[in-house]
C-alpha cells in the first residue's frame, strides 16, 4: 500500500490514525518547507524517527533535557568524527550517561518528533508500505502509533489555548517574582525559563537556548502565565523592561548592506536571471536559481528558491534545489570561516544590550561567544541549521560586532 498527498486534504493526525488502524508497516515521510521527518512503522508501532530539523537531533535532545552540557556534546561530536562510533555509544563508553538513559531519550525523541508533526497544518506526506528492516529499530520498546495519535489530538487542542495567551514566538514576558514560589528548584527547567524571561528573551530565543522544538517550551511558559508568574508583555523588537537604558538600535540587515557596499573586495558578477514577471512556475524559478548556482551566487539562488517555495510550497524539485544551494553556501562559508580553528570574540562588551532587534539566531550565537570556544565548536552544537549559523556569523563579522582570531 502506497499513499501520498498533502496535509491540506489529510492532516498528519488523520494520517496517523489511518495507519494505526491498518497496523501498517513501512516508511512515512512528512515534509513541511525545509523540514523532513522520516518515520519507520512496524505493525502500527513507531520504531524510529529521523528529522532534518537540527533541534530534533539526538544530541540536542540530550542537551534540552539536561542530560549533557553543550561542552560534553561538543567533545562527543569530536570523538565521533575521529572514530565514526555512534554518539550514544560514545556517551555510554565515557560514562557520561547510562545505557538506560540513552534508551529512554531515544524513545522520547521518537515520540516528540511525531507529536510535533501532528501539529503541522501544511506539508506533504508519502507512505511506502513494507516490512521495516530490523536494524532500523533503535529503541528496545517501540511506541504505539494509536496512543501517539491520542496524545497528538490533545496537543492540538492545548496549542489553541496556548496561542490564546501567547500569540506567537516573538512575545516577551514580564516576571512577577512575588508570585513565584520561594522553594522553586533553581536547577529546574521552569527556573531556567524564568531567568531567560527576566533577561528579556522572546519565546523564540528561549526555545533556542533550550535546544528544543516549540511545544514543550510553549507549554512551560503557558503554565507559568496561567499561574501568574509571567505576563505576556511585549513583542520582540521592543525593550521589555523600562530599566534598560536607551541605546543605539542597530538594524543588522541595513548594516550588512552598508558594509557590503563599502567592502573593497570585488563582488562576483551576478548571473542574469529572468525578469521577475516571468518567475511564476517551478521551472522558471529552477532555471533562474540554476544560473545563480552556476555563477556560485548561492545567496541569490537561495533567495530565488525560497520565493519559489512561497508560491509552490510542495514542489519537490524546488526543495531539492534549495538543499543543493544551501549545501554550496555552507561549503563556501566553511572554507572562509571555519579554517584554522578560529575563535570568535565580541568587539564590544554590551553587544546583547545595544539592540532589541537581534534575531533569535543572532542572540543565541552571540550568547555562546566566550573567547574560548572555536567557531566550529559553537556551530557544531548549535540547534540551528549549519547554513543559518554560518550566514549569521558572516553577518556579525561583516558589521563589526564579532571578530575572529
Amino acid at each position: 500500500m502506497g499513499l501520498q498527498g498533502s496535509l491540506d486534504t489529510m492532516s498528519a493526525l488523520q494520517l496517523g490514525r489511518f495507519l494505526a488502524e491498518k497496523s501498517a508497516s513501512g516508511t512515512l515521510v512528512i515534509r513541511r518547507q525545509q523540514v523532513s521527518k522520516t518515520i519507520a512503522l512496524d505493525s502500527g508501532r513507531v520504531i524510529n524517527a529521523a528529522s532534518t530539523d537540527p533541534r530534533e537531533y539526538f544530541g540536542q535532545f540530550l542537551v534540552n533535557f539536561g542530560i549533557i552540557s553543550e561542552d560534553q556534546l561538543q567533545k562527543a561530536f569530536e570523538t565521533q568524527q575521529e572514530t565514526k562510533v555512534m554518539l550514544g555509544k560514545i556517551l555510554v563508553m565515557t560514562g557520561i550517561v547510562s545505557q538506560e538513559q540513552i534508551h529512554r531519550m531515544l524513545e522520547l525523541k521518537i515520540r516528540e518528533s511525531l507529536l510535533d508533526a501532528f501539529l503541522w497544518d501544511q506539508g506533504r506526506f508519502d507512505f511506502q508500505d513494507g516490512l521495516v528492516r530490523d536494524e532500523q529499530s533503535v529503541v528496545p520498546a517501540a511506541v504505539e502509533l494509536a496512543a501517539l495519535c491520542q496524545e497528538g489530538e490533545q496537543r492540538r487542542r492545548l496549542l489553541v489555548e496556548i496561542r490564546g495567551l501567547i500569540p506567537d514566538n516573538n512575545c516577551r514576558f514580564r516576571c512577577h517574582d512575588q508570585a513565584i514560589p520561594a522553594n522553586l528548584d533553581q536547577r529546574s527547567a521552569s527556573a531556567a525559563m524564568l531567568r531567560l524571561a527576566r533577561e528579556g528573551s522572546s519565546v523564540a530565543e528561549i526555545i533556542l537556548r533550550f535546544h528544543s522544538v516549540d511545544f514543550p517550551i510553549l507549554k512551560g511558559l503557558y503554565d507559568m502565565v496561567r499561574q501568574g508568574w509571567l505576563t505576556v508583555e511585549a513583542a520582540a523588537g521592543s525593550p521589555p523592561d523600562d530599566d534598560i537604558p536607551e541605546v543605539e538600535i542597530i538594524e543588522i540587515n541595513e548594516a550588512v548592506d552598508q558594509a557590503a557596499a563599502a567592502s573593497p573586495e570585488p563582488a562576483p558578477a551576478p548571473a542574469t536571471a529572468p525578469a521577475a514577471a516571468t518567475l511564476d512556475t517551478p521551472d522558471s524559478f529552477l532555471a533562474a536559481a540554476q544560473q545563480q548556482i552556476t555563477a556560485r551566487d548561492f545567496d541569490g539562488a537561495i533567495k530565488l528558491l525560497k520565493q519559489g517555495l512561497d508560491m509552490h510550497p510542495y514542489d519537490p524539485e524546488l526543495c531539492e534545489a534549495l538543499e543543493l544551494a544551501e549545501k554550496g553556501l555552507s561549503e563556501s562559508l566553511r572554507a572562509s570561516l571555519l579554517a584554522d580553528k578560529k575563535i570568535p570574540y565580541l568587539l564590544r562588551d554590551d553587544v546583547l544590550r545595544i539592540s532589541a532587534n537581534w534575531t533569535p539566531a543572532q542572540r543565541y550565537l552571540l550568547s555562546r561567544i566566550d573567547g574560548n570556544r572555536t567557531l566550529r565548536s559553537i556551530i557544531m552544537v548549535s540547534p540551528l541549521k549549519e547554513v543559518e549559523a554560518l550566514q549569521t556569523f558572516r553577518q556579525l563579522v561583516k558589521v563589526g560586532i564579532v571578530g575572529l582570531r
